[in-house]
C-alpha cells in the first residue's frame, strides 16, 4: 500500500479558497437572491392583503347593495299597497256618490211624477165632469 504524505499547503489553501469563494457568492450571489426573495415575498404577502382587503371591501359594497335594493323593495311595495288603498276608497267614495246622487235623482223624478200624476188627477177629475155632463145631456137629451 502507498502512503500518501498530507500535504498540509493545499489542504489549507483548498479550505482559504473555499472560505473566500463561500464569502464572494455569499456576498454576490446568495445574499442578492435572499434579497430578491424576500421582496417577493413582501410583494406577494402585500398582493395577498389587497386582494384581501378588495375582496372584502366589495363583499361589503354588495351586502350594501343588497340592503339597498331590499329597502327599495319594501319602500315601492309600501307605496303600491298606499296607491291600491286610496284607490279603493277613493272607489267607495266615488261609488257613494254616485248611489247619493242617484237617489237624489230618483227623489226628484218620483216627486215630479207625483206633482204630474196629481195635476193628471185634477184635469182627468175636470173632464169626468164636463164629459159625465154631456153623456148625460147627450142621454137626457136636454142641457144640465
Amino acid at each position: 500500500m502507498v502512503e500518501i504524505p498530507p500535504d498540509w499547503t493545499t489542504f489549507f489553501t483548498q479550505i482559504a479558497v473555499f472560505l473566500v469563494l463561500w464569502l464572494v457568492l455569499k456576498r454576490f450571489w446568495f445574499e442578492p437572491a435572499q434579497r430578491v426573495l424576500k421582496e417577493r415575498e413582501v410583494r406577494t404577502e402585500g398582493a395577498m392583503q389587497e386582494a384581501r382587503r378588495v375582496r372584502e371591501e366589495a363583499e361589503k359594497l354588495r351586502a350594501e347593495h343588497e340592503a339597498a335594493l331590499e329597502k327599495a323593495r319594501s319602500d315601492a311595495q309600501r307605496e303600491v299597497n298606499e296607491i291600491l288603498r286610496a284607490a279603493e276608497a277613493e272607489h267607495k267614495r266615488i261609488i257613494a256618490q254616485a248611489a247619493d246622487d242617484a237617489q237624489r235623482t230618483l227623489l226628484d223624478v218620483r216627486a215630479r211624477v207625483a206633482e204630474e200624476v196629481s195635476i193628471a188627477r185634477s184635469t182627468l177629475q175636470n173632464e169626468v165632469h164636463a164629459i159625465a155632463r154631456e153623456v148625460a145631456q147627450a142621454v137626457l137629451g136636454r142641457t144640465i
